[in-house]
């Protein structure tokens, strides 16, 4: 259920949540990435890349540097670097971003705002988003 490997894209995986795994609550991870094949209900804040695999379903909130989906997603996301959604992608979420992908025949409804990279800051080892309501 849990191990470490390459990704399709070539980026290594530290944690893999496999297709059997069900989890409901909060994941934090400074740094690392995690890929996700099974369930998971609640909040990602993960320091690296985020993969959610074909048979991976996600509902809540995620924050990560760099979010891959090929499987569902239902909430908000939030990438710091790049949101990628491949062809199986199936995506109901309001997303924020700095780069996103969308391969053909992936699903998205929501809403998009992009990031300014100029809006990161780093805090410790996990970026986080300065928001400037008054402006």
């Amino acid at each position: 259920m849990l191990s470490k490997k390459k990704a399709k894209n070539g980026c290594r995986v530290d944690t893999i949540l496999g297709k059997d795994f069900s989890y409901k609550g909060i994941i934090e991870a400074n740094e690392g990435s995690l890929r996700i094949d099974g369930y998971f209900e609640g909040e990602l804040c993960i320091g690296g890349d985020l993969v959610i695999g074909e048979t991976g379903s996600v509902y809540g909130t995620v924050i990560a540097k760099n979010i891959i989906i090929a499987g569902e997603v239902h909430g908000n996301i939030e990438a710091r670097g790049k949101l990628e959604l491949a062809p199986s992608a199936k995506v109901m979420a309001d997303a924020k971003m700095v780069f996103f992908v969308i391969e053909d025949g992936a699903f998205f409804q929501g809403q998009c705002e992009p990031l300014s990279q100029d809006d990161l800051s780093e805090e410790g080892k996990i970026l986080t988003v300065n928001s400037n309501e008054n402006n």
